[in-house]
């Protein structure tokens, strides 16, 4: 039995556990003190299934983890996805909206393990050479033959990222749509995001709680950003970094360092008392 037997460490990415590519050395070897001892450590991201090899190169191991903001858990070690959620097919036409507004606005859809582009802008291009993302160019048409998890929106200009949101409004009671984030080249990208309704990555993380029997009390959560409430709610012990929104920081139990001087590390020294 270790400290951590029968733990949950949830833990967002992009300015969590990594920034601009980077994992500091303390979060990784923090990371593997707490699976020695018998923790599971997941992470909780937005990215899709494919999209955080630069975490699974760089940590020995990961626990089954939630991706796309918990529209699906993966097993990285057995390649399978374990459970997902779809996209109510009638939504699918919010895209389609979006494509016809005459808005710059890049699409993303992702469906299972692949990633389609729907349009291609250079906010996409830039999204998907961070993640290091294989995407197909597709039409609508063809794309909708798919199932889809979650719809990834970005736009190069502000004025546009206003009207997108307005046009979101009226599919927001059949599914939910994010605000996300994440830096890159330095700068703090926004992105909007359409994944199914009652999805986020707390439910995600209740079923995982499920499927390692965690028991109340045991279940540790750290992340950033608005997409993070409700996973930090949830969690036994919540965790954000320091350079969180203020609202964020009110709300968990541990505010940690910034996300590049260790942040993860900070949080599980916390745990260990």
């Amino acid at each position: 039995m270790g400290k951590f037997t029968g733990c949950l460490l949830a833990c967002d990415i992009d300015g969590t556990l990594m920034e601009s590519g980077y994992i500091n050395e303390k979060n990784i070897k923090a990371i593997e003190h707490f699976m020695n001892e018998g923790g599971y450590f997941a992470i909780a991201t937005g990215r899709s299934v494919t999209a955080i090899s630069d975490v699974t190169n760089t940590l020995l191991r990961i626990s089954p983890s939630v991706v796309a903001n918990g529209c699906m858990i993966y097993d990285y070690e057995n390649e399978i996805i374990l459970h997902q959620e779809l996209l109510p097919k009638s939504d699918y036409c919010f895209a389609k909206e979006v494509l016809d507004s005459g808005l710059n606005v890049g699409i993303e859809v992702h469906t299972g393990k692949r990633i389609f582009t729907l349009n291609k802008t250079a906010k996409t291009d830039l999204h998907q050479k961070y993640q290091s993302l294989e995407t197909t160019v597709i039409s609508y048409e063809e794309v909708v033959s798919y199932d889809w998890n979650k719809v990834l929106f970005t736009c190069d200009e502000e004025e546009d990222f206003e009207k997108l949101k307005q046009l979101s409004k009226k599919y927001d009671k059949t599914s939910r749509i994010i605000l996300t984030g994440l830096y890159l080249d330095g700068e703090h990208q926004k992105f909007l995001e359409q994944i199914p309704l009652g999805v986020s990555k707390a439910t995600a993380i209740r079923r995982l709680c499920e499927m390692f029997n965690i028991k109340k009390g045991y279940s540790y959560a750290i992340g950033d950003f608005y997409n993070d409430i409700e996973m930090l709610e949830n969690a036994d012990v919540s965790a954000t970094v320091a350079g969180a929104p203020d609202e964020i920081k009110q709300m968990v139990d541990f505010v940690s360092s910034e996300c590049c001087d260790g942040a993860v590390s900070d949080f599980i020294d916390y745990l260990k008392d």
